[in-house]
C-alpha cells in the first residue's frame, strides 16, 4: 500500500489525482454529515436543537457545492458527459492506479 500512496502523492502528473482523490474524499464526508445533521433534524424534539442541527446542515451543503463547483472547475468532474464517456474515464484513472509496480 504504501507504493499506491506514494504514486499518488508523488510527483506532478499524481499531484493532480491526489488532489482529486482528496476531494472526493471530502465530498463523501460532507454528505454523510449532512445526512447525518438531517436525520437529527428531523428526529430532534427541541426546536432549539433542531435549528442548530439544521444549521450545521446548511454549512455542509453549502461547503459541498463550494467543492463540487471546484471540482468541475478542475475538470474532475464532468457532470454533462455521456455516461459512457465518464465510465471510460473512471476506468482509466483506475487502471492507472492499479498500474502501480509493487514494491518487494
Amino acid at each position: 500500500m504504501p507504493s499506491l500512496l506514494n504514486s499518488l502523492m508523488g510527483n506532478d502528473k499524481n499531484k493532480s489525482m491526489s488532489n482529486q482523490a482528496i476531494a472526493n474524499t471530502m465530498l463523501a464526508g460532507s454528505k454523510a454529515g449532512a445526512a447525518a445533521y438531517l436525520a437529527a433534524t428531523l428526529e430532534c424534539a427541541t426546536p432549539e436543537l433542531r435549528t442548530l442541527y439544521s444549521s450545521h446542515m446548511n454549512q455542509l451543503v453549502t461547503g459541498h457545492g463550494a467543492l463540487t463547483a471546484l471540482a468541475i472547475n478542475k475538470g474532475w468532474y464532468r457532470p454533462y458527459d455521456m455516461p459512457e464517456l465518464q465510465l471510460s474515464e473512471t476506468f482509466k484513472q483506475s487502471d492507472e492506479i492499479m498500474k502501480v509496480p509493487a514494491e518487494v
